[in-house]
């Protein structure tokens, strides 16, 4: 979706196509068949399990862009104290997490199951501003602070306290990433080190990880060995086709899709596409009107008259159909 990415910030932001994709992309992002096999990739608690059983983990209700991140709204569950305020930042208005669940898997001992709180982001721009990475930490510590009064409690009577505090995933899905950073997978996560001295002290502190899945903006994957690059990258691949996205993540790599998925895959093609048109479009516009004012400016040092400067402008073939407003506006600059 190259041409979409480097034309987006020129499409109005209410555009019907658009949030038909971005909200398809997500439903089909949050489909549990698919979203176990991202969970197995990244998780590291999950990667013993099979995908079933990472689907049987699969507890909580799959949100899909209700969820808010910011104070007060990103909760999911009943809040044991009041709600925080509202915050917003700068023009951007609220954020809200693309898709927030959690999952419950076995312990160590098979005996208990262990709750772990999961947020996951499709990324369409490789360079939007900002560190990705920040803004991944910056999701898992509003996972982690939306947490007291729902999962722990700092009140005096509290034995566990911050012990309750569930370990949390932020999950980017950058599908525009450029060649040189593509098929690779990273992860931000909290380490421990010795600044002076050493003890066997084993507390807990893995309670974050941000993970960034990188896939290749051009959809290459020549050597990459892991499966999970491969299937994003066709998912996300615009050069195929609905119906046969869908067989070949069925066949390849073996996803169950409903009907209702199939169809989802299918849209998410279509709207690429008329987006993609969109964006061409806007494109053949703006090379148009930038070689009218050069050729307006080239000309205007020898043609003094208006008249006749347009007619010697719409002589060009490429030009014949513009109008006398559009001419005169470079005429007069």
């Amino acid at each position: 979706m190259k041409i979409l990415t480097e034309l987006g910030k020129e499409l109005f932001v209410t555009d019907s196509d658009k949030i038909k994709l971005d909200h398809t992309v997500k439903s089909i992002l949050s489909h549990k068949p698919l979203l176990s096999r991202i969970l197995k990739g990244v998780v590291e608690e999950c990667k013993i399990l099979s995908l079933d059983e990472i689907e049987a983990c699969i507890e909580g209700d799959v949100y899909i862009s209700n969820v808010g991140v910011d104070d007060g709204l990103s909760s999911v569950g009943e809040r044991i104290e009041g709600l925080g305020t509202e915050s917003y930042f700068n023009s951007e208005g609220l954020n809200v997490y693309d898709i927030r669940t959690y999952i419950k898997i076995p312990d160590k001992t098979k005996q208990n199951r262990v709750k772990i709180m999961i947020n996951i982001e499709a990324q369409n721009e490789d360079k939007p501003g900002y560190d990705i990475p920040l803004r991944a930490l910056f999701y898992c510590c509003r996972m982690i602070s939306a947490q007291q009064g729902v999962e722990f409690t700092t009140v005096s009577d509290d034995p566990i306290k911050y012990g309750n505090i569930k370990k949390v995933y932020s999950i980017w899905i950058c599908t525009e990433t450029a060649q040189k950073r593509a098929n690779s997978i990273e992860k931000y996560d909290i380490q421990r080190n010795f600044i002076v001295g050493t003890n066997d002290d084993k507390p807990r502190y893995d309670i974050l990880s941000a993970i960034l899945i990188n896939i290749s903006e051009k959809h290459e994957v020549e050597g990459t060995e892991s499966e999970l690059i491969r299937l994003l990258t066709d998912l996300f691949d615009e050069r195929i086709d609905g119906r046969e996205k869908v067989e070949k993540l069925k066949s390849e790599y073996d996803l169950r899709l409903t009907k209702e998925v199939e169809k989802e895959v299918e849209d998410m093609c279509t709207y690429a596409t008329a987006m993609e048109n969109k964006g061409i479009e806007k494109g053949e516009e703006r090379g148009i009107e930038k070689g009218l004012k050069a050729l307006v400016n080239s000309l205007k040092e020898y043609i003094k008259d208006f008249e006749d400067l347009y007619a010697a402008v719409i002589k060009n073939e490429e030009y014949k159909d513009v109008t006398r407003d559009a001419v005169r506006k470079y005429y007069s600059s």
